[in-house]
């Protein structure tokens, strides 16, 4: 499950971000000054921009709101389908074998039922020579 919601914040990264990222390094590479890269949040909004010789190459903004969901709401979808696509019977027979095994275990023991409390029997021999 995890490793679902790892690939798939990964994917959605790379498929949002690809041409950021790309845009980003091909601004590393060039010489000091002929570009910039800004990003702000202002408004319930996250924004960026990356430009290179006075031009826009990339710009990007994306609500708080419409972010948490992407990030949040499929996850929680894939786990739900997990849960419910999941038999609850995996376990079933070993399940009857243990209580089989706890009822026999019960049964051993109803003879053990008169053995005496090692507490009750010092009061009990108090009453004896109290009583003669």
């Amino acid at each position: 499950m995890l490793l679902a919601w790892a690939a798939y914040w990964l994917g959605l990264v790379l498929v949002t971000l690809s041409p950021a990222i790309a845009a980003g390094w091909r601004l590393s590479q060039q010489p000091h000054g002929r570009g910039s890269a800004s990003a702000g949040f202002g408004n319930g909004m996250l924004s960026a921009n990356i430009i290179d010789s006075g031009r826009t190459v990339w710009a990007g903004s994306i609500s708080v709101l419409t972010l948490a969901l992407f990030v949040a709401v499929p996850p929680l979808l894939l786990w739900l389908v997990w849960l419910t696509g999941s038999p609850r019977t995996n376990n079933a027979g070993g399940m009857s074998v243990k209580n089989e095994r706890a009822r026999s275990e019960l049964d051993a023991a109803k003879p053990r039922i008169g053995i005496i409390d090692t507490s009750a029997s010092s009061t009990s021999k108090r009453r004896a020579r109290e009583e003669s």
